[in-house]
């Protein structure tokens, strides 16, 4: 796994080259925005914060592409739409087998859609009578606020972007003014939050999705191992009412290993690559889902699952259906390193 900064950045450089080609071929007008223009202008690359990539189109433009996906390559990326899957407001283009959560996580797995490493593709939409566009689509209030004057933006002009020529605004410390204010080094837009607190460049995110999810898919007559001995076992093994399937559970504490949890046998997790058949399920019952995750996967297990409490809400029959009202899910987790 790669999940390091410059990783990140690297995916989204190839994104940003891909989208790049795409306008060009068609004839689409687009520019650096937001951050990755105050970037430009002041660093010819990424702000030493930043960890997302912002473009605009006028509304013409960003329809037109909206409207042909086919246009980039299939294998590679997905133009993700607001008429897609997936909580977003604006288009994405994601690069496929990569991972990328910036939600809520618990959100996350419940809206669904692609949920690989994006560049941000967002619609620039005309105030009527007034020559200027704004950013309606943007959540931040000081952005969705702003004005810029058409005049601004053509004919625009080619700036540096760590290794590309990307375009850019004809008047780009207007448009800058206009969002950041006062934005010369070192006061005005000095940081920002991390766009993606998680993410993987090797890693499909369907993986991730499916080990949190699909925990009950094809789970009839398999042997269940499960990997946690403290309360969150209770908790599963009352909710789905399994216990004649299970095995025994493991923990890291040796002071837990040979005795009973809750009627289930706990055994020493380095007992579990010998125990468990290619057939059988292993559900991690614990907190501490991440950490045990890695320590499987050191083992040369990668095929397991993750319970998560605040995730599936009762069971109907022999299905778990999703929580549609989550308020209070499992907040922002932090990255595995």
């Amino acid at each position: 796994m790669i999940d390091n900064i410059t990783g990140l950045r690297k995916v989204q450089l190839e994104l940003l080259a891909a989208f790049s080609n795409v306008c060009k071929a068609h004839e689409l007008k687009w520019y650096a925005f937001f951050g990755t223009l105050l970037g430009i202008s002041r660093n010819g690359g990424y702000l030493p914060w930043d960890d997302d990539v912002d473009v605009v189109m006028p509304p013409e433009d960003y329809r037109l592409l909206c409207a042909h996906k086919d246009w980039f390559d299939a294998k590679a990326y997905t133009l993700q739409t607001p008429q897609d899957q997936g909580a977003v407001r604006f288009a994405h283009l994601r690069k496929n087998g990569t991972t990328e959560f910036r939600e809520d996580f618990i959100e996350c797995l419940k809206s669904g859609g692609h949920l690989g490493i994006s560049i941000d593709i967002i619609p620039l939409a005309e105030l009527p009578g007034m020559g200027a566009y704004h950013t309606p689509s943007i959540a931040n209030p000081e952005k969705k606020a702003a004005v810029y004057l058409k005049e601004w933006f053509e004919p625009a002009g080619i700036g540096r972007f760590e290794d590309l020529e990307v375009c850019i605004p004809a008047k780009p410390r207007k448009i800058l003014t206009e969002v950041y204010g006062d934005w010369g080094w070192p006061t005005g837009a000095r940081a920002s939050y991390p766009s993606a607190w998680f993410f993987d460049t090797q890693k499909g995110y369907e993986e991730y999705v499916r080990r949190y999810t699909g925990m009950l898919d094809g789970i009839e007559g398999k042997k269940i191992y499960l990997f946690g001995a403290a309360d969150t076992l209770r908790i599963w093994l009352e909710r789905f009412d399994r216990r004649d399937q299970v095995v025994c559970t493991f923990d890291n504490d040796p002071g837990k290993w040979g005795k009973q949890a809750y009627g289930v046998e706990v055994r020493d997790p380095a007992e579990l690559s010998k125990l468990h058949g290619k057939d059988d399920r292993i559900i991690i019952v614990s907190l501490w889902h991440q950490e045990i995750g890695r320590q499987l996967e050191c083992m040369g297990i990668d095929d397991y699952y993750v319970y998560l409490d605040n995730y599936y809400d009762e069971k109907i029959g022999n299905k778990v259906v999703r929580r549609e009202d989550v308020t209070n899910g499992d907040k922002k987790l932090p990255r595995w390193e």
